[in-house]
């Protein structure tokens, strides 16, 4: 199973981008027992960093070791943020997502083509 770093590059500069004033707080050392929610798991199957059939409870370091050292909590905190502005799991919003000419599900790529 391969996770797509380029995407996980994508969402972390969107983020930046959107949220003033994160200059200072989106580098830190990962938690040791840091964990991917199911909202953030959620966010990055619809964008594509993995697809449908990815266990992110089996590959939890996986997914870990492909985030840059340091913007783990950046990114995951976000990603939950995100996923209940936007990307909500029902009815998500994207017309006014800022990832939405990259994201999967709102192109109508790879695993959510019907």
């Amino acid at each position: 199973m391969m996770v797509r770093l380029d995407k996980i590059l994508h969402m972390i500069t969107c983020f930046k981008s959107a949220t003033p004033g994160l200059e200072d707080d989106q580098y830190s050392t990962p938690p040791k027992d840091i964990s991917i929610s199911t909202d953030s798991e959620r966010v990055m199957k619809r964008v594509g960093v993995f697809n449908n059939n990815f266990d992110v409870d089996i590959n939890r370091d996986v997914v870990l070791e492909s985030i840059p050292y340091g913007r783990e909590q950046f990114l995951l905190s976000n990603l939950v943020s995100f996923s209940r502005d936007i990307c909500k799991y029902s009815d998500p919003e994207c017309a006014s997502c800022d990832m939405n000419a990259h994201c999967d599900f709102h192109n109508n790529k790879n695993d959510w083509i019907n």
